[in-house]
């Protein structure tokens, strides 16, 4: 995978995450309705849902990769994972799971910010934030 740099990690954070549930707000019922269907889920709040579980994991790893070289994310399949994330906030409503999803992407934020250069030289960080941030994004696009 390619070299990813702090900016296009930030300005990915803003510019895409920063502004997804405005995005999914301006679609219409119906665009609203065939988007969350397209992503395979059944309440925006589901796919909002699974980013934070990814993006909990996600923080997880790179707070510890920087200072443990052996560190190994734990090997989740990805279905299970996801099924696992909804029904944990299946019980909340959407304006609470906005609000989760947007302090965690605070905390990506400042984790991206804090992170000493060499980290974005560093083969597997820079391929982990690259996957969390930029990649996840791209499989979930409007």
């Amino acid at each position: 995978m390619a070299s990813v740099s702090r900016k296009e990690l930030l300005d990915a954070l803003e510019q895409e995450w920063g502004t997804y549930v405005e995005r999914y707000r301006n679609l219409t019922e119906d665009g609203k309705k065939a988007f969350v269907s397209k992503q395979g889920y059944v309440r925006f709040a589901d796919v909002l849902a699974h980013f934070i579980a990814w993006w909990e994991e996600g923080i997880k790893a790179l707070e510890r990769m920087p200072v443990d070289p052996a560190y190994q994310s734990p090997d989740f399949g990805v279905d299970e994972f996801n099924a696992q994330a909804v029904n944990r906030f299946s019980g909340s409503g959407e304006e609470e799971i906005i609000g989760i999803f947007e302090a965690l992407r605070q905390s990506m934020v400042r984790l991206v910010a804090d992170l000493p250069e060499s980290a974005f030289h560093e083969k597997r960080i820079a391929d982990r934030l690259h996957i969390e941030i930029i990649g996840h994004m791209q499989e979930h696009k409007f």
